[in-house]
Formats: C-alpha cells, structure tokens, sequence
C-alpha cells in the first residue's frame, strides 16, 4: 500500500498542484486492487470530498499517466487504470466487468516480452496481456442458471 507521503515525494517534482483531492485521488488509483474506472475513483473520492469534479479526476489521472504513476487500460465500454506498471495479465470478467490483476504469470509474460525482443527488431515500449472469462462469482451465477435451465419442466 503506498502511502499520502510516497505519493507526495512522486508528485511534487511533476510541478502539480498537489490538494487534498487530487492526492486521494492518485491514492485511490494506486491502492485500488481493482482497476477503478474514472467513475468507480470518482464516487471514491466524492465519498470524502463532496465536491470534487470529473474535470479534476480526469487531469489527475492524465498527470499520473504522464508520470509513469498509472497508466490507462482502454476497453470498449470504459477505461480502467492500473497503477501495476510491472509485466502482468489482467483478468477480466466478462459478467460484471471487474478487472483484477492474475496472481501468476508474471515470469511468462516477462519472458515473452523478452523472446519478442530478441527474435524480432521490434522495440516494444509496453506490453498488456488479458484474459477473459468470469470471475468466482459470475462463473457460480452462470452455473445456478444453467442447473435452472437444464431441470425438466413437471
């Protein structure tokens, strides 16, 4: 967990402004296991200070992203962030949408991400790799619904 004054000690060289807001902000970005999307950090933030803006989640995440704090995760319906810059899969759940960072793997996409590199004259800046499914919950859902189903009507 990273803490009000690690982010401080990262942000004050950036030049920005650094409120209350702004620092719960990041601070909810980069604690959040999660992924939040801009809304999800919104109500977050809101919960504590009413009267934060959309504006200021949104320059808040774009200075974060331009510091190599977060980065931004695009997926058809919304964008998501991630604060773990480290080569990793995500998990995305296809029921609810939750995207959570898989607890293995990490070795294989760094050697991928090596083989890439030495086997072609690619020069990769970033990588991402996501897998997807259902995650516990919606996958015993789906599983309740499909015993519903398959009982024959009396």
């Amino acid at each position: 967990m990273t803490t009000q004054q690690e982010l401080v000690s990262r942000l004050r060289p950036l030049g920005m402004r650094l409120t209350p807001q702004r620092l719960a902000i990041a601070e909810v970005v980069v604690n959040s296991g999660d992924h939040p999307s801009v809304k999800e950090i919104y109500e977050r933030v809101k919960e504590f200070f009413p009267y934060v803006t959309l504006a200021t989640v949104y320059s808040t995440l774009a200075v974060l992203e331009q510091a190599g704090i977060v980065r931004e995760l695009p997926f058809p319906k919304q964008s998501r962030y991630d604060a773990n810059l480290t080569p990793h899969a995500n998990l995305v759940c296809l029921g609810c949408g939750c995207v959570v960072d898989a607890e293995v793997g990490q070795e294989t996409v760094t050697e991928l991400r090596r083989l890439v590199e030495q086997g072609t004259s690619f020069q990769v800046s970033s990588q991402r790799v996501d897998f997807y499914g259902w995650c516990a919950g919606c996958a015993h859902a789906r599983q309740r619904a499909a015993a519903v189903e398959a009982k024959p009507a009396r």
